[in-house]
Order: C-alpha cells, then sequence, then structure tokens
C-alpha cells in the first residue's frame, strides 16, 4: 500500500497529484478526518470539489474506500454524490464506493456544538470550519457516538432521535440558534437512507484481501502533517491524525504492508485559521500572492494565509512521515518574481536550528532568509523536463540538498495533465 500525505498546514494540491497517479491503483482509501477538508480536481475542464469521496472516483475501474478513521457527514456525503452525478453520466458510481462500517456518523447536532464552542468566550477559539468535527471524534473517544454500521439495526431511528433530542435541549439552554428538532432528524434520516445505497462493509477486510492479491492500494489523507493532533501546531490543529502512519489504523493495514509514501508540498505555505505562522507575509504581497495562487479554502472560501516556504517545518513534516517520494506544488505561481524567499533555519537566544518541531517556533524565533533567483517562465506551456527554467531547476536542486529527498513530481498548473516527473 502507498500513502500520499500533506506536508504543511493542508491545501497543497493533494487532490490533483492522486487524481493523476489513481490511474494506476485498484483502491484509493481516505483514511482520515471529515468535511471539512476539500480536495479541489479539474475534470473535464470543470473544478470539483471533493470532501469525503476519495480522488480515484473519477476513473471507473477504481473502487473508492471511505475508511474507519473517517467521519462522515452523511447530509454532506449526499449532496457530494448527488453533483458527482450530474456531471459524470455513470449509472456504476454507488459500486464504486466502499463505507466502513466502523466508521463514525456526525450527528446533526455536532457542528451546533461547533459554533458553541468556537464562539462562546469560555473555550479556546482555533478557527475550525465548524462542521461538527471535533465533537464526533470527542463522542467517538468517549464511546457515545454512532457508527455507520448502525444505520442497519432496527433500532437505529429510535436511538438517534434519543440523542439528538437531548443534546437538542442542551444547546437550546445555551442558547444556541437552530433548525426545528423534527427538522434536523428528518433530514439526518433522509441522508442515512441515501448513504445505504452505497456498500457498508468491513473495508479493512477489502483492502488486505486486495493487498494479497498483489492489488495497489493508495491511502489518501486529509489536512496535513502540522495540523496533526499530536505532532502539529497543537491548540491549531484538526481533531485527527494526519500523519502517514495513521492510515495503518484508519484503514486497519499493517504497517509491514506499505510501500511509497508521497508527500506534497507547495513552494511556498499557507494555513486557515489561528496558530503560528513564522513564514507568513501580510499586506499587498500577500494578497497577490493569494490572488495567483486563488488561496481560498476550497470548502469554506475562506481566505489562507500566506508565507514563504519553511524548511524547518518541512523537514520536520518528512521525519514524521517517512516520505520516499516529494511532490513540489504551484512553483507556477512564484513565476515572474525577481527572487523567491526560502526560510532554511530559527534564531533563538543565539542558537540557530535548521529542524524544529511547530510548537517549538514562537514569536521570539527570527527566520534565516535564503534568497534565490526567480524564474520567468510560463510553466503551464511546458512538459518536460529539459524546458524548466534553469532558475527552478536551481531551486529544486537547494531543496533536494537541504532535504536529503529528491523531488519527484513537479505540478505546473491546476489541471490533470500539468505534471512533469522529475528523474527515476
Amino acid at each position: 500500500m502507498d500513502i500520499l500525505i500533506g506536508l504543511q498546514w493542508g491545501d497543497e494540491g493533494k487532490g490533483k497529484i492522486i487524481d493523476l497517479i489513481s490511474r494506476d491503483y485498484d483502491i484509493i482509501a481516505r483514511f482520515n478526518g471529515g468535511a471539512n477538508a476539500g480536495h479541489s480536481i479539474y475534470h473535464k475542464g470543470k473544478r470539483i470539489t471533493l470532501k469525503l469521496l476519495p480522488s480515484g472516483i473519477f476513473y471507473p475501474h477504481i473502487k473508492n474506500i471511505i475508511g474507519t478513521g473517517v467521519v462522515i457527514d452523511p447530509i454532506a456525503l449526499q449532496a457530494e454524490v448527488e453533483q458527482l452525478q450530474a456531471c459524470l453520466p455513470d449509472t456504476g458510481l454507488f459500486h464504486r464506493i466502499l463505507v466502513s462500517a466502523k466508521a463514525h456518523l456526525v450527528l446533526p447536532t455536532y457542528k451546533y456544538w461547533d459554533i458553541y464552542f468556537e464562539e462562546s468566550p469560555e473555550y479556546r477559539t482555533i478557527g475550525t470550519t465548524k462542521n461538527g468535527i471535533a465533537p464526533t471524534y470527542s463522542n467517538k473517544i468517549l464511546r457515545q457516538n454512532i457508527r455507520v454500521g448502525d444505520i442497519l439495526s432496527k433500532n437505529f431511528e429510535a436511538e438517534v432521535f434519543q440523542i439528538l433530542a437531548k443534546q437538542y435541549l442542551e444547546l437550546q439552554a445555551l442558547g444556541q440558534d437552530m433548525p426545528m428538532l423534527q427538522e434536523l432528524y428528518d433530514n439526518f434520516l433522509e441522508a442515512c437512507n441515501f448513504l445505504k445505497k452505497t456498500q457498508i462493509t468491513d473495508t479493512e477486510i477489502i483492502i488486505n484481501e486486495a493487498l494479497r492479491n498483489n492489488k495497489k492500494v493508495l491511502a489518501e489523507g486529509a489536512q496535513a502533517t502540522l495540523l496533526d493532533i499530536d505532532h502539529g501546531s497543537y491548540p491549531y490543529v484538526t481533531s485527527s491524525n494526519t500523519i502517514a502512519s495513521a492510515a495503518c489504523v484508519g484503514l486497519g493495514v499493517s504497517p509491514k504492508l506499505i510501500d511509497k509514501i508521497y508527500g506534497v508540498t507547495k513552494a511556498y505555505c499557507t494555513r486557515v485559521g489561528k496558530g503560528i505562522f513564522p513564514t507568513e507575509i501580510t499586506g499587498s504581497p500577500a494578497n497577490e500572492l493569494r490572488k495567483k495562487g486563488d488561496e481560498f479554502g476550497s470548502n469554506t472560501k475562506r481566505p489562507r494565509r500566506v508565507g514563504w516556504l519553511d524548511l524547518p517545518a518541512l523537514k520536520y513534516a518528512i521525519m514524521l512521515n517517512g516520505v520516499t517520494d516529494l511532490v513540489l506544488t504551484k512553483a507556477d505561481i512564484l513565476n515572474g518574481m525577481s527572487e523567491v524567499p526560502i526560510c532554511t533555519a530559527y534564531e533563538r537566544d543565539g542558537e540557530t536550528r535548521t529542524l524544529v518541531s511547530p510548537t517549538s517556533v514562537d514569536d521570539a524565533a527570527r527566520p534565516v532568509w535564503k534568497f534565490l533567483d526567480g524564474w520567468n517562465t510560463p510553466l503551464g506551456k511546458i512538459n518536460q523536463q529539459i524546458q524548466v527554467p534553469k532558475e527552478l531547476k536551481l531551486f529544486i536542486s537547494f531543496l533536494e540538498e537541504e532535504l536529503k529527498i529528491s523531488v519527484k513530481y513537479l505540478s505546473t498548473g491546476p489541471q490533470r495533465e500539468e505534471l512533469i516527473i522529475l528523474g527515476n
């Protein structure tokens, strides 16, 4: 099994890379997160955002698995599938979607708990998407939640109503504005009935049987390394483990079966929400980069914070994940710059550090900058390594020397075919 993950704070362009390499796999399996993440993919010239569905959904030969580690909002999943049905004349769509019976459900009250925690002065505000992801994982750990397989139980409807009614009263007591309870309940049950059209099964058995039969499986991660609940910039992180090793837990696969680990990084950095961001830029340069790179959430449409490439954090991410194949995206966005800044280290109290955990960098840490010559060649028009401008080649060589790993793929634009394979 191969794994593909993001190496920064998300939005590295993972969906486009997965969509491109998916043709070589039999199964694409999502292992973490929920509908709070969005992968934007261009299919036949149209931009489509996937939130829960794996990025191999556009290939008829691929089984797409939503694994046990994912938390599933059935309403969001129904909307996503119906969006695809409108643009894919494919009657076999449901046969290609397999959902873990052990995956947990996002109840409709959870997003209102999310809103309450984010807006209440009594709790820490971190800038979540307010999709109910954290309350779902919280209730999973408390062993109080409902799983996908429970949909098939004869007591499901009564149990769901009992839970929703209790939470509804609690939220009302806190002054939370919500639709009527019956509306929440009816919409949720309708979406759960829609979910039954997919194949609800023990997906870990499907994946392991496929691997035993020499089928190729790609595990797809949501969010990215620096948002990992344990190893990211806590508390400004997501609610799940996002690093490569989490794929084994989220899908039920032994670490002995892992082969390649693809790590995706932008040529610069972005992040959404609060949290330290030492290489962040502001003002006109930030607005220009944000607009040029279309740095707005594919799910939330929120403007992303932008900054220059952070090598100490990138080294940390590569170390945590054991990356074997590095993918560089959005170098095309930096086209036309006279020089490209890169943070190579941090200085604090007279000490220089080139490898840092995101939680060990504070406002007193000063970035050490390296400025490389920029390039001025529209990358979308090139399709061979020999056509890559020399300045970009030097940029890539510098990264490879610093990171001690080769860049295998260079993305030259948002479209599926805009990718160059570098080296072997």
